[in-house]
């Protein structure tokens, strides 16, 4: 979730304060990469209570 947050920041804070092109692209990129990691993070299902022993 603080990934997320933090993807959100990255985005508002390369719109309003770098004024060059490619730092504000590779900042945006990196914003929505992180965005993204944060959401599937969120999402992805925890198997803490399974083995890992196949049953026969």
């Amino acid at each position: 979730m603080a990934i997320m947050v933090l993807g959100g920041f990255l985005f508002v804070w390369s719109v309003k304060t770098i004024q060059s092109e490619w730092p504000q692209i590779f900042v945006g990129l990196l914003s929505v990469f992180s965005i993204s990691m944060g959401f599937a993070l969120l999402i992805m299902p925890l198997d803490l209570n399974e083995d890992s022993s196949t049953p026969e």
